[in-house]
């Protein structure tokens, strides 16, 4: 003789079912919204033209932010400010940052592969270049991106994603 399962079960089966189908379409982050992740970057390039920062050395730090309300206020510090209290924030903050930090002179290139960063998880991630001139001087880099150029000229940097089958 087979039983019939109880309502309770059915709905529990049910639910489990629905929220397997939604984690495979992605609709689980718009239900329960964003999570760490790992940068999917394969590759960081750090690149500074001939004339970067008026022919000076420049500071960049690559942060990994691994604490929303960290996040939150990093989003809204100018470059100057962040490396006027990262020593700070590192105390106070342990947890929730992890900084790579650079300094290229004109014309140097760094490239960073994904095992810098692989096993690292964060809400996001961000890049602080110490120009002498005043300015945000600060960009989000995507976690989901393939990997990203950071090309630091002379008043100012810019970071994007690299072009397919483009030298880097």
């Amino acid at each position: 003789m087979t039983s019939i399962p109880r309502r309770g079960t059915l709905l529990f089966v049910l639910l489990a079912v629905l929220l397997g189908l939604l984690a495979g379409c992605g609709a689980t982050r718009a239900l329960f919204g964003p999570s760490m992740a790992s940068p999917s970057w394969k590759a960081l390039t750090l690149r500074a033209a001939d004339d970067a920062n008026s022919n000076s050395a420049v500071a960049v730090d690559v942060v990994l932010v691994k604490d929303q309300a960290v996040l939150d206020s990093l989003l809204t510090m100018p470059a100057s400010k962040w490396f006027a209290s990262r020593a700070e924030l590192q105390r106070t903050f342990p947890e929730a940052l992890t900084v790579y930090p650079y300094e290229l002179v004109p014309a140097q290139t760094i490239k960073l592969n994904d095992k810098k960063w692989g096993d690292q998880k964060a809400w996001a991630a961000l890049v602080f270049a110490g120009y002498a001139n005043a300015g945000e001087h600060r960009a989000r880099l995507l976690l989901n991106a393939s990997g990203y150029v950071v090309q630091l000229n002379a008043q100012g940097f810019v970071a994007s994603e690299p072009k397919p089958g483009a030298a880097q």
